[in-house]
């Protein structure tokens, strides 16, 4: 045990705060930071800690269901708390805490919270092993230890049969015809974190502003993002691939709508095409007052569009599931625990 774990840390031990300022060019003209701007930014706090745990470069994996719980605007302070709370044989199961805190006065308000996968891996992309282990102190630590080994479980029954997932690069169809969006990026050095392979907070970011397009464009106003379903990374993009992105419309509710991502990466020599991901956004309609605003009512005529509903709909009852849980007592009562360990350490 101790040749194949040389350093061991309890999920407190792990514990890494960053703070960044919202400034206007985060913001829509309503003075409310881009969703892609936090998913960038989220990524980034993940990368930050499994390199410093695994001691090298790493990969995103998985991100696990994100829901914003309250808008954040320009001027406020994003605090992202993360901490280790599994390691595999190369892979790092990191949980982030985002609350935003309003400067003038002190006061912090949980915006989302969040665990996503990172992969180690080398020069040539292969994985690599991560020398250490988690070995939780306290109760409430065997508690995160526990709920990350169930994620493990739940993500390998999502990805099974990832190579056949990979050759799936049929776009995805939309409610509606019109409201769908294909565009294309090269993948640029400046796009890359390491190793020549696009950073996943990158990819995200653009995936929100694409989808945010759709969702306007039915909307026929401003859209926030509410929610980012799991997304699994099922292939690496490298510098100078060509993305290609398809979004679509595939649910309509009272005040929000969902937009399906589907990023094909395409060797620009061959234009041969493999499914990176497959991400569900969803976007809140809001009025000059940052208001949620009831958008035009949609209903289905044709089989199909029942079954993307349906699927849609699943989706959506799961996100409530999670939002329950994040203004739920037992949650606060995690959070604080994890905040005294911060002061703790500070």
């Amino acid at each position: 045990m101790g040749e194949e774990c040389p350093r061991t840390f309890s999920p407190s031990d792990t514990v890494v705060q960053v703070v960044r300022q919202v400034n206007p060019g985060h913001a829509n003209p309503l003075g409310i930071m881009h969703g892609g701007y936090m998913l960038e930014w989220i990524i980034d706090a993940a990368t930050l800690q499994s390199m410093r745990i695994s001691r090298g470069y790493t990969v995103a994996a998985c991100m696990e269901d994100m829901v914003f719980i309250a808008p954040v605007r320009v001027g406020s302070l994003v605090v992202m708390t993360s901490w280790v709370e599994f390691i595999g044989r190369s892979s790092v199961e990191v949980s982030i805490l985002v609350e935003t805190e309003d400067p003038s006065r002190g006061e912090r308000a949980v915006t989302t919270y969040s665990s996503l996968t990172m992969v180690a891996v080398d020069e040539k992309l292969k994985p690599r092993p991560v020398k250490a282990c988690i070995k939780p102190r306290e109760d409430f630590e065997k508690e995160l230890v526990e709920a990350a080994i169930k994620r493990r479980v739940e993500r390998e029954s999502r990805i099974r049969g990832r190579k056949l997932k990979i050759s799936q690069i049929e776009p995805p169809r939309a409610l509606i015809e019109g409201y769908s969006v294909k565009s294309y990026k090269i993948v640029n050095p400046e796009d890359s974190v390491s190793h020549n392979v696009l950073h996943a907070g990158k990819l995200m970011k653009l995936l929100d502003e694409i989808a945010g397009i759709v969702a306007s464009k039915y909307s026929g106003g401003i859209t926030v993002t509410g929610a980012v379903d799991a997304t699994d990374f099922y292939s690496p993009v490298y510098v100078g691939d060509v993305i290609e992105t398809h979004a679509a419309l595939t649910y309509v509710g009272s005040r929000s709508v969902e937009v399906t991502v589907k990023v094909l990466a395409r060797n620009p020599l061959t234009w041969e095409a493999r499914h990176t991901t497959t991400s569900y956004f969803t976007f809140v309609h809001v009025g000059r007052e940052g208001k949620s605003m009831l958008v035009r009512e949609f209903k289905p005529t044709e089989e199909w569009q029942k079954n993307i509903l349906a699927e849609a709909q699943a989706r959506r009852e799961r996100r409530t599931t999670i939002i329950n849980k994040l203004r739920s007592r037992e949650f606060l009562e995690k959070i604080d625990k994890i905040r005294e360990k911060i002061a703790t350490k500070t």
